[in-house]
């Protein structure tokens, strides 16, 4: 019997990203033995968020752009005796947003596999299968994701290294900057590690009347409804650590420390040579990619918002140059995009789950499908095969290793300290509270969260 696929989700959704042309995959599943016979045609549910409801094309390339049912159609092939189930939801912001939606999934037990950036917190929960489990039982399990299934452990209540997702896929962060406009100026290029140091000595000199074009331009760019990400890439680069969870669970997170006011204070000030928009700002400055681009330095880049264009029109990256992201002491540095796979503990059919899982996580058809349809990056270990235009750009090397070099997933990213945190940067940022006071206001309010929740909740 075919493996069917069932879709349903918003059309609204926030388009991080664009398309490119499909790639050819084998149907290859990665370890697909399951870990005890299955059931007859077993009803898997899963959540997804962000991708594609309707196969469509990109409107400036006419690249095609898979919707949902590419995914369908590779896992019903890899898969015939599996019924896949899938909700796709937007992202989407606030009261209806992705975090809302997911919490109520959760607790009325709509589904077995979900999509969740906030796993770590459900893991603390007690909502999730620590998938330890499932990998000691199964004795054709095959690790394609390296040292992830490492990193990606986090506390549980009864394994303080549980793991609770693996990643099926993941973005990335980058410094992206403009070769021309630096021409222009005659400024010397950005360096392939820029610092804090550089990039506020060079902001300045892009910002102003264009010397060829005439032009107004600006030196910086900011995403206002996402400052936290690019805070924190600022703050970690100059040895600000928000905190950490101990061995029992509990969990510290500390704004308001000399490190964060001397970081928020240098963002505020950069933020002045970039255009007025930023603060309201959910994705790159207008005209990004194409001659109309009138920004200098884009620090935490999202790759989806350049990647699969630079594949469709490698030329692209001749103006468009990428260097990594702002990064600490250890080497690391900006926020960990990767999409964690999680598996609810209400699960009523594990072993088929852990099937599907395994497949939506690992295989390459699924990492082709994440790339073409929203630019999402490879997991695995052949990442580079799945991608072969990004590996042959001139910054080709930096886009496929940076996100290697993201931070360790913060727990809280879901949460309420995130959220305290952004409302007061964006304060800031407007003026209308100093630094010192609008971190006040995030550590008290993150306090009171953090006073409410049980250890290793």
């Amino acid at each position: 019997m075919a493996g069917v696929l069932v879709t349903s989700g918003d059309d609204g959704m926030r388009s991080l990203f664009k398309n490119m042309l499909l790639l050819t995959t084998a149907t290859l599943a990665i370890g697909a033995g399951p870990v005890a016979a299955l059931a007859d045609n077993p009803v898997v549910k899963v959540l997804t968020i962000g991708y594609p409801d309707q196969d469509s094309a990109d409107p400036t390339t006419g690249a095609p752009i898979p919707g949902i049912n590419q995914l369908k159609d590779a896992f019903a092939k890899a898969n015939p005796s599996i019924t896949l189930d899938i909700t796709n939801i937007p992202w989407g912001e606030g009261a209806t947003g992705y975090a809302p939606k997911t919490e109520a999934m959760i607790k009325a037990n709509q589904a077995c596999l979900y999509e969740m950036p906030a796993a770590a917190g459900y893991g603390r929960r007690g909502s999730l299968v620590d998938l330890h489990t499932l990998i000691a039982a199964d004795k054709d399990f095959k690790n394609v994701w390296g040292r992830q299934l490492e990193t990606s452990q986090t506390w549980g209540p009864n394994d303080p290294k549980s793991l609770f997702y693996i990643p099926n896929n993941t973005g990335e962060r980058v410094v992206n900057w403009d070769a021309k406009i630096f021409k222009d100026y005659g400024v010397e290029p950005l360096s392939k590690n820029p610092t804090l140091e550089e990039i506020a000595a060079k902001a300045p000199k892009l910002t102003g009347k264009d010397p060829v074009t005439g032009e107004q331009t600006y030196g910086y760019w900011y995403q206002g409804k996402y400052a936290v990400w690019q805070f924190l890439a600022i703050a970690h680069s100059m040895g600000a650590a928000w905190g950490g969870v101990d061995d029992k669970g509990a969990l510290t997170v500390n704004w308001d420390t000399p490190e964060y006011v001397k970081a928020l204070h240098w963002f505020v000030d950069m933020a002045k040579y970039a255009p007025k928009g930023a603060l309201g700002s959910d994705g790159m400055p207008q005209g990004f990619l194409t001659d109309d681009n009138t920004v200098a330095i884009i620090p935490e880049g999202e790759g989806g918002y350049f990647v699969q264009q630079m594949a469709a029109d490698p030329t692209l990256n001749d103006r468009f140059r990428v260097s990594f992201n702002l990064r600490g002491a250890d080497g690391l540095g900006g926020v960990n995009t990767v999409s964690p796979l999680a598996m609810a503990a209400s699960c009523d059919n594990k072993q088929a789950a852990w099937t599907v899982l395994k497949w939506l996580a690992g295989s390459p058809e699924s990492q082709a499908y994440y790339f073409n349809a929203s630019g999402r990056l490879p997991v695995t270990e052949n990442s580079a095969a799945a991608v072969p235009k990004i590996g042959k750009l001139p910054d080709g090397d930096i886009i496929l290793a940076s996100p290697l070099t993201a931070e360790a997933p913060y727990p809280w990213a879901a949460e309420q300290p995130r959220w305290s945190l952004q409302s007061a940067l964006e304060a800031a940022l407007a003026g209308t509270a100093t630094p010192e006071d609008a971190l006040k206001q995030a550590q008290k309010e993150t306090a009171d969260w953090l006073a409410q929740q049980k250890p290793g909740k």
